[in-house]
């Protein structure tokens, strides 16, 4: 495990360390060797979320093996979509991502929605959709529900 990985591993309970992402009929796949990865449930026990706090529903940093390092938040919506609860989320991950990681760590964030199905009504905002991290906007990437993690 990196220095990186060790140190947010660090940061959270072993409770609240998973494998997979998977909940309510939606999933992504993660190819890729899991030795550099670490996925936080952030509905469990022990995340860097309160209970009552907004929330993503994963967070995952990985590293590959020439050093770059990235983090995703993820929120999985396999039913009903609002765009700006998804954004709220997804922001909310993006500040656990600031404060799980060392000051000035090199770290692209990445901030994913799988999906079932986007309503017409809400496609233009997520479309359009970022959030902030480091002072600048990143845009949500989208994948359908079981599809493999985009890669970096």
């Amino acid at each position: 495990m990196t220095a990186l990985l060790s140190t947010v591993r660090n940061k959270v309970s072993p409770r609240c360390l998973v494998s997979r992402c998977r909940k309510d009929g939606c999933s992504v796949a993660l190819p890729g060797p899991a030795y550099s990865r670490l996925i936080i449930d952030c509905d469990k026990e022990g995340s860097p979320f309160e209970s009552h706090d907004a929330k993503c529903d994963y967070l995952l940093f990985e590293e590959a093996q020439n050093g770059t390092a990235r983090a995703v938040p993820i929120e999985l919506k396999s039913g009903r979509i609002r765009a700006s609860e998804v954004i709220g989320q997804l922001q909310a991950g993006a500040g656990a991502v600031e404060n799980l990681i060392p000051p000035g760590t090199a770290i692209r964030l990445q901030p994913l929605l799988a999906y079932g199905n986007i309503p017409k009504g809400e496609r233009a905002s997520l479309n359009s959709g970022v959030v902030r991290f480091r002072g600048k906007d990143v845009r949500i990437s989208k994948i359908r529900c079981g599809n493999p993690l985009p890669s970096r």
